[in-house]
């Protein structure tokens, strides 16, 4: 038994005095929900496969950059006929743009602890039907088990990208979820 404690106390002594160092995560098979109101009804609708390539540092997420991929291309209203209008030259011109991208530039600092929540904010460049604006949202981050879950919910203008849906209000509202694996 001492010697079990002997080796966790000199293992955790090595761990806390290595320097730490970003490595690669990736995440695949995200989503994202949207809500949104056109001619006052509200829209509601969903986007899969979101993927994300960030080097996080768990101990210093001020050093974090990458780039989180939203394929509009796939969203889903629950009617057909909507779904293509979206789509269309219009408003987010998915034939030419089929993704919404975020270039994360800048991580509010702290650090991940394993099983916590941990409150920060992304700034960065929002792409979105090939108009890029600065952009800081709010995130919560989880580690558990190596892996960091991660969400986001913000609000944009569609019309400061180009997004002209006939009808479409100012606001829309948008929820994003993955979950980051190292390597």
């Amino acid at each position: 038994m001492t010697g079990q404690l002997v080796a966790g106390l000199v293992g955790a002594a090595v761990l806390t005095s290595a320097p730490a160092v970003a490595a690669a995560y990736a995440a695949r098979d995200g989503s994202a929900t949207f809500s949104h109101t056109v001619r006052f009804i509200p829209v509601r609708g969903s986007i899969a496969g979101v993927t994300a390539s960030v080097d996080l540092d768990p101990a210093n997420l001020a050093a974090t950059t990458g780039t989180v991929t939203v394929p509009v291309v796939n969203l889903k209203t629950g009617i057909g006929l909507r779904d293509t209008h979206a789509k269309g030259a219009e408003a987010l011109n998915t034939a030419k743009f089929p993704n919404a991208t975020f270039k994360l530039e800048k991580l509010t600092g702290g650090k991940l602890v394993e099983g916590q929540t941990l409150s920060t904010t992304a700034s960065g460049t929002l792409t979105v039907k090939g108009t890029s604006k600065s952009v800081s949202v709010p995130v919560k981050a989880t580690l558990q088990g190596g892996k960091v879950n991660v969400s986001t919910q913000f609000k944009f203008n569609p019309f400061d990208f180009d997004v002209r849906y006939p009808g479409s209000s100012d606001s829309v509202t948008v929820d994003v979820a993955f979950v980051l694996n190292a390597g």
